[in-house]
C-alpha cells in the first residue's frame, strides 16, 4: 500500500519520510550492485543516516529524570516530622496528582491519613495508596497495584521420564547389523561384506612421453565363477590391493614446507641439476602435474614486461623426463625452461625431481604433484 501519496486520513508525516528514505535506501543499494564495495558502503551508509535521524524524530528520546511515584511521596510525608518540610512536601504532591486523584474519585486527605496509618503500623503502601506516577511532562498515569517480588522458592520441576520404543530399538538394532564393518587396514580375507580377490594383470597408461606399468584388477579379473552340482555361481570380488582399473580416483600430494610431505636429496650436481625423491600415498597410473613453488628471484624465475617492468613468476610446471612437457611463455615472449621429473623404475610411488634450472622453496611447500590412482575398495559390490 502507497501511505506517502494516498490521501488515507490520519498518516503520519514523519512516519512517510521514514519511507521515503527507506525506498531511497533500496534504490541507492540497487543501483550499486556493480560499483566497488567501498562505494557502495559510502553511498548507502548516507542514505540509512537520513533513515536513522528520521526514526529518532519519530521516537522520541526517553527521560533522564525518574517519574515521581505517589506511593513513595506519601511514604516520604509519613515519615517528616518537621512541620514546614511536610506542608512544602503536601503542597507538591497536591501540585503533582490532586486533579488525576479527584478525577479518578479518590481523595487525597484520605489517602495522606490512611498512608499515616498504615506507615504507623509498619505496613507497606501498597494496597492501601493507588499506584500514580507523574512523568517530567507532567502526564499522570495510573499503574497495576501492589506488584511484589516472590519471597518463596520457585517450583522445583521433576526430571522427565523416557520409555523406550519397542518398534524404534528394533529398527535401530536392524539398521546398525546392516552397517559395513571398517577398519584402518585392507581385508584380507573374505568376510560376509568383502571379497577379496588377487588376480590382476599388467596395464601400462601412456602420457606425455612417460608411461606407467602396473598390476590392477579389472573387470575380468574381479568376476569368479564356480561350479557346484552343475550349478554356476557368480561372485563379484570388491576388494583388491593392486587397485581396479575402474575405479579411478585424483590424488594432489604436497611435499616440502610446513605444509608438506619428506623430501630425501638424492645428490647432484649445478651442471647436471640435484635430485630430489618423494613418494605418493597412493601408486599411480597416471601422472598428472608435478607443480614446483620458488620464492627467490633469479635470471630463471624473473623476466621484463614489454613496458619495461620486472616480473617474477612462482608457480613452475615440470616437464617429464622423457617427454615434451608444455610451453611456458613470459607475457613479453620469453621462453623458460623446465625443470624435470621422472617415475622410479622400482617403485611407482616414488617420483624423481631435478631441480636443475631453478630452486624450489616456498615456505609452505616446494613441490605438489596431481594424479590418477586405482582406488582398492569397489563400492558397486
Amino acid at each position: 500500500m502507497d501511505l506517502t501519496s494516498s490521501n488515507l486520513q490520519a498518516t503520519n508525516e514523519k512516519f512517510n519520510k521514514v519511507l521515503s528514505n527507506l525506498e531511497k535506501t533500496k534504490t541507492e543499494a540497487l543501483a550499486n550492485l556493480e560499483t566497488a564495495a567501498s562505494t557502495a558502503t559510502a553511498a548507502i551508509s548516507s542514505e540509512l543516516s537520513n533513515v536513522d535521524g528520521e526514526l529518532r524524530s519519530l521516537v522520541p528520546e526517553g527521560f533522564s529524570v525518574p517519574n515521581v511515584n505517589l506511593q513513595g511521596q506519601l511514604q516520604s510525608l509519613s515519615g517528616l516530622t518537621d512541620l514546614t518540610q511536610s506542608a512544602n512536601l503536601l503542597a507538591s504532591i497536591t501540585a503533582d496528582f490532586g486533579d488525576a486523584l479527584s478525577a479518578s474519585g479518590f481523595s487525597l486527605d484520605t489517602l495522606v491519613s490512611d498512608a499515616s496509618s498504615a506507615f504507623g503500623s509498619g505496613d507497606t503502601l501498597s494496597g492501601v495508596v493507588p499506584n500514580f506516577e507523574r512523568s517530567p511532562l507532567g502526564d499522570v498515569i495510573q499503574k497495576a497495584n501492589a506488584v511484589k517480588l516472590p519471597s518463596i522458592d520457585p517450583v522445583v520441576e521433576e526430571a522427565s521420564t523416557f520409555t523406550q520404543n519397542t518398534e524404534v530399538t528394533a529398527a535401530k538394532t536392524a539398521a546398525a547389523s546392516s552397517v559395513r564393518e571398517t577398519s584402518e587396514t585392507l581385508p584380507t580375507e573374505d568376510s560376509t561384506t568383502y571379497k577379496v580377490t588377487e588376480k590382476s594383470k599388467k596395464v601400462t597408461q601412456s602420457q606425455g612421453g612417460q608411461s606407467i606399468t602396473k598390476e590392477v584388477t579389472t573387470a575380468t579379473e574381479a568376476v569368479e565363477e564356480t561350479t557346484t552340482g552343475g550349478e554356476v555361481t557368480v561372485t563379484r570380488r570388491n576388494i583388491s590391493p593392486k587397485g581396479f582399473s575402474n575405479r579411478k580416483r585424483h590424488g594432489a600430494d604436497k611435499f616440502g614446507g610446513t605444509k608438506g610431505g619428506t623430501i630425501t636429496k638424492l645428490g647432484g650436481s649445478e651442471e647436471l641439476g640435484i635430485e630430489y625423491k618423494v613418494t605418493l600415498s597412493h601408486e599411480p597410473s597416471r601422472v598428472k602435474h608435478v607443480i614446483g613453488y620458488t620464492s627467490k628471484t633469479s635470471e630463471h624465475t624473473s623476466y621484463t614486461t614489454t613496458d619495461g617492468r620486472k616480473k617474477r613468476r612462482q608457480i613452475w610446471k615440470l616437464k617429464p623426463e622423457n617427454g615434451p612437457g608444455d610451453v611456458v611463455t613470459a607475457l613479453a615472449g620469453k621462453r623458460y625452461s623446465q625443470d624435470t621429473y621422472r617415475i622410479s623404475s622400482d617403485n611407482p610411488k616414488e617420483i624423481i625431481i631435478n631441480e636443475h634450472f631453478r630452486e624450489y622453496d616456498s615456505e609452505a611447500a616446494k613441490y605438489r604433484i596431481t594424479y590418477v590412482y586405482d582406488e582398492t575398495y569397489d563400492p558397486g559390490y
